[in-house]
Order: C-alpha cells, then sequence, then structure tokens
C-alpha cells in the first residue's frame, strides 16, 4: 500500500455548523474513549452524551496497535489484580535482534544496533490479553462500529475553550460543543495545543501535559492469508540500517480469528515524516521481511499501514498533575482524561496500586486502571 493511500482509509463526514449541547462529551475513538462512552450512555442516558470521535472508527482502532506494552513487573501485576479471570498469554521468551543473519537474544555477547526513543522498553518480557473480556462493553464486530459511525460527530477538534457553564469544544467546520463534562481521550499534551487561553492554566498543568508529548509512530501489519510465517513468539526487532542508527521495527506475531499477523511498530523522527521518507521505511520493512523468512513471498500477504502522532508517554509524572489541582485555578474541574497518557490522581493510585509504583504504570495498563476508577463512579 502506497503512503498516499492512508489519507484514504478515513472517510470524514461533512457535516454543516451547529451548536450542539450536551452534558458529557468524550473526544476520541480509541477501546477507551468507546468503552467509557458506553458506560456513560448507560449511566445518563444516551440523549445526554455524544462522541466527537474527529473521523471515521475503523476494525483496527478497537485493539491497541504494534508490540504489547505490558510489560514489566508493575504493568503484569497489576492487571492480574484488576482482571484475575481474564485470559492471558505470558511470553517468557527473550526478545531478539536481527544481526548477522540470524536472530540474536538481548543481553548476550552480541549487542544490537543502537535502540532510540522508548525501544528498550520493548525488550522486556509481556503478557497478552484477550483484550474482548477486558472491554466487554465494547463489540468488535462491523455492526458494532457501524452504529458507533452512525453515531459520532467525525470532524477534527480546532480549539478547546472553558466558561462558566463548563466547556466549548469548536471544529474546524465551526461547530460548538457546549458541554458541562469533557472526558478527553487524546494525550494532555494535545488538550493543551487545543486550549485557547491558556493565561486560564496553571504553570504546573502546563508543564504536565507538555512531558506527554510523544514521538509519532509508523504501524506496518503484514497478514498472512494462506498459512502462518512463522512460529515465533518473541518481540523481534529489526534495525532499518547497520550503519546508521535509525532505530528498528518491532513486532510479535499473532493468531487473530484464526489468521497469522505481525504488525510492526518504528518511532518516526519529526523531520522524516514526509511521504517520500515513510515510503522509504516501509520499502526497508519489506525487503527485510523477504530476506530473513524465506516464505515471506510464497504466501498471499495483505498489508496495512497506519501513522499515528501519539503513542503511549512511558513517564507521566502523576504527582506534577496532582500540583496542578492544588493551583486553585480550577483547570481540571469536570476534566477528565482517558487513555494510555492519561494521569492517574491520588485517589486512583491510593485505591489501585497498593505497593506498587506509579511511576512505572504505562500503556495499556495505565489506561485501564484510569478506566476502572471512572467505571466505578457508574456502578
Amino acid at each position: 500500500m502506497a503512503f498516499k493511500d492512508i489519507h484514504k482509509l478515513k472517510k470524514i463526514a461533512v457535516i454543516e455548523r451547529e451548536t450542539i449541547t450536551v452534558p458529557y462529551l468524550v473526544v476520541g475513538k480509541d477501546i477507551f474513549s468507546l468503552s467509557l462512552y458506553n458506560e456513560l450512555k448507560k449511566a445518563h442516558g444516551a440523549e445526554n452524551v455524544r462522541l466527537l470521535s474527529q473521523d471515521a472508527l475503523l476494525k483496527s482502532d478497537l485493539l491497541p496497535k504494534g508490540p504489547s506494552s505490558i510489560r514489566g513487573e508493575t504493568n503484569q501485576r497489576m492487571f492480574k489484580d484488576l482482571f484475575p479471570d481474564v485470559a492471558l498469554t505470558k511470553c517468557n521468551e527473550n526478545s531478539l535482534f536481527y544481526k548477522d543473519m540470524q536472530w540474536k537474544t538481548f543481553g548476550g555477547r552480541s549487542k544490537s544496533e543502537a535502540l532510540k526513543y522508548d525501544e528498550g522498553f520493548f525488550t522486556g518480557d509481556r503478557i497478552d490479553p484477550d483484550f474482548s473480556e477486558v472491554f466487554k462493553n465494547v463489540s468488535m464486530t462491523d455492526e458494532y462500529i457501524a452504529s458507533v459511525n452512525a453515531e459520532a460527530y467525525q470532524v477534527k477538534v480546532k480549539s478547546i475553550a472553558r466558561n462558566e457553564e463548563g466547556f466549548i469544544v469548536e471544529c474546524i467546520n465551526g461547530t460548538e460543543f457546549h458541554s458541562k463534562h469533557l472526558f478527553f481521550g487524546l494525550s494532555p499534551y494535545h488538550y493543551l495545543e487545543y486550549y485557547t487561553d491558556k493565561n486560564q492554566l496553571s504553570d504546573s498543568f502546563i508543564e504536565f501535559c507538555e512531558t506527554t508529548k510523544t514521538s509519532s509512530a509508523l504501524f506496518v501489519k503484514f497478514v498472512f492469508e494462506d498459512r502462518p510465517l512463522s512460529d515465533m513468539k518473541e518481540t523481534l526487532f529489526i534495525p532499518l540500517s547497520y550503519t546508521h542508527e535509525w532505530g528498528h521495527f518491532i513486532g510479535e506475531f499473532r493468531n487473530v480469528d484464526g489468521v497469522q499477523e505481525i504488525e510492526f511498530m518504528h518511532f518516526l523522527e519529526d523531520h522524516l515524516m514526509s511521504e517520500e521518507d515513510v515510503s522509504r521505511v516501509i520499502r526497508l520493512l519489506k525487503k527485510n521481511m523477504e530476506k530473513i523468512f524465506e516464505d515471506f513471498l510464497k504466501i498471499k500477504v495483505r498489508d496495512f499501514i497506519s501513522l499515528e502522532e501519539e503513542i503511549g508517554c512511558l513517564k507521566i509524572d502523576d504527582g506534577l498533575y496532582a500540583k496542578s489541582l492544588e493551583s486553585g485555578k480550577g483547570e481540571s474541574k469536570n476534566l477528565s482524561f482517558i487513555g494510555i497518557n492519561a494521569p492517574a490522581t491520588h485517589d486512583q493510585r491510593s485505591n489501585n496500586l497498593f505497593e506498587y509504583s506509579s511511576e512505572t504504570l504505562n500503556g495499556v495498563m495505565r489506561g485501564l486502571v484510569v478506566q476502572a476508577n471512572h467505571t466505578k463512579k457508574f456502578e
């Protein structure tokens, strides 16, 4: 698939300008936003909740992309505490990197190419849960996706402001949402970008939001329709270059509905985001797959490509966010961040983290902890 075709994957609805007043507004379309959207409708009635998805929901939006982020002792123990009955697969095999025409283990005699950005996080062991059991109120069916797209407002956000009544979220077509409660499914960094009057915000809140900025990532998924390509279970690191520090493709084989697939993630540098640059990176991955797996060209393969402006931030300072709550400016009143980059409040940490360190709570697990606390309010 050519890079230019990525933009054709999402059909943005053209909707006339209007003013929509609703008590509860959810911004986002990831699995956490959709789950909370469903809980809010059950608790307060569908007529009192709106979803601003910004563009059309795709089936690929329902599950976390790329390699598993439930790694490390804190994340794994927290998952088992919150979801003791959910089926999961634990992978104890060490992550592997490709060098000198063979796979090698991290920590051995051979050294990998330089690990960039947060690549080192994915060298640890992991668990792979059944997310359909975790998010029981979000269906993975085409019918559900169609129903959400029929309900959602699919226009990009332009700005966010506050008044005495609550929030004003303006879209790029001029439509305004007026809501008392805002559930924001993008990162706090993007909330700060959209917020018009930053003088209303405390220094600590601004500083916290700025720390949640992440690099962009390219995701390339290969689906093997005829038969599996490999029985490897490890997290795989394939370098882009053996002469330049360009980072790696990081991926894991998994079976989805009886079909094997592998989805690679690559951290993109901000100055290498042109169509030509991204196309070159994709070509490098395909050439590597052809060299490493001799059957790659013999199996019918479909590929899917997506670019994500934000991914999970591995170091979120919840203490800095707590400090902003004490500023007296009230910037967090009726504002709830959700998802993988949401801050965990003091109550959430004390209720759920027990002896674990919140500093190592990240990725999908951070989103699940914050989500669990929101859900408790509706029980």
